[in-house]
């Protein structure tokens, strides 16, 4: 998450993340102001009209907090409240609106009655990050990947023409110079890896191409052998495939897909060490005892009435130092997840 530190009590923030999104939902409280860009329909008179127009318009408002909970994702969050500030005269002070605060969208916290634990945000915001391009002849697929995040950012097409092309080396450099503009305009300046994967020649040509580029001296480039397709298709092989756990053993991706490998073989095993109940989670949370927990991103859109359940299971388990994975459900574990009910808990020691 991206935090512009304004006074000790307040701070411009932009989530970027999963992870983001779960740590303002505890973090953010009753009586806060929020203000964000919102669209609003409001009402005017217009000269030589009997009746009041109405028009929808994109104003900054300030709420002060009454509610604050996830809108069916943990990607997007709903922060009911009354309107203390306007953008616009049209909009009455007192009434009651709603802001949506997305991944990427920036908002102004204020807390009035105690400071910003900035030592608590910017702890949350160490995150593994990395580029990840995937291509073939064909078709490249540029992503980043930070946390449990993963963005798709665009594809680009090579044009090749195979025998009809002038020469190979025209065709290569124009396909790997669309490929470093892209990049370049990608890279926030935070990721220091760039990994590229895919099968032939065009793979460990792009990574000599960047390495002789000005990314080269600012970002450490990787390749991973194994993936055979390119695009979008390449990167969500790469990600679920083990040649990339094995580089990058401390990646998300990896540490989920060892917790899932954890679970299910207590479940087989039946220890007691793997829960699948929220029941049954919330009071193990409760003592200490889950040191994991994976959850599908989507989780709150088949169980909406469990949130207040779920928010103190994630209270309960970041108080005792523990890890929470969101899955997306387009990752192998993910998909596994969701077969044994899009929840699942990896105990410290067992409880009954």
């Amino acid at each position: 998450m991206k935090i512009k530190r304004l006074s000790k009590n307040s701070a411009e923030i932009i989530p970027e993340t999963v992870d983001d999104m779960l740590l303002l939902r505890l973090f953010i409280s009753k009586d806060d102001l929020v203000s964000a860009k919102t669209t609003r329909t409001v009402k005017f008179e217009k000269n030589y009209s009997r009746h009041a127009e109405k028009e929808k318009k994109t104003i900054i408002l300030t709420v002060r907090v009454s509610e604050i909970t996830f809108d069916g994702t943990f990607e997007k969050l709903k922060i009911s409240g009354s309107i203390e500030a306007t953008s616009d005269e049209h909009v009455h002070k007192g009434t009651r609106h709603t802001l949506e605060i997305g991944l990427y969208t920036k908002f102004l916290l204020i807390k009035e009655k105690n400071q910003i634990d900035f030592k608590l945000l910017e702890k949350n915001m160490i995150l593994d990050e990395l580029i990840l391009v995937a291509l073939d002849s064909l078709v490249a697929g540029i992503g980043k990947i930070k946390g449990s995040q993963v963005k798709y950012i665009t594809e680009i097409y090579s044009n090749y023409q195979g025998k009809l092309y002038n020469t190979k080396q025209d065709w290569l450099k124009s396909y790997y110079e669309q490929i470093l503009d892209m990049l370049i305009s990608s890279i926030s300046g935070t990721e220091n890896k760039i990994v590229i994967v895919g099968p032939g020649h065009v793979k460990q040509g792009l990574k000599n191409f960047l390495e002789n580029s000005p990314i080269g001296k600012k970002a450490q480039i990787l390749t991973i052998e194994g993936i055979e397709y390119g695009g979008f298709d390449g990167i969500r092989q790469a990600i679920n495939s083990e040649e990339f756990s094995k580089v990058f053993k401390e990646n998300f991706f990896t540490k989920a897909k060892t917790v899932m490998e954890k679970i299910l073989t207590s479940l087989y095993k039946d220890d007691g060490l793997a829960l699948l109940s929220i029941d049954e989670i919330e009071k193990a949370s409760t003592f200490g005892a889950c040191e994991n927990l994976l959850i599908t991103k989507d989780f709150l859109l088949k169980n909406p009435v469990e949130e207040e359940k779920i928010v103190q299971i994630f209270y309960n388990i970041l108080k005792y130092k523990g890890t929470i994975y969101f899955l997306d459900e387009n990752t192998n574990t993910g998909i596994q997840l969701n077969t044994i009910g899009g929840i699942a808990a990896y105990l410290r020691y067992r409880i009954r």
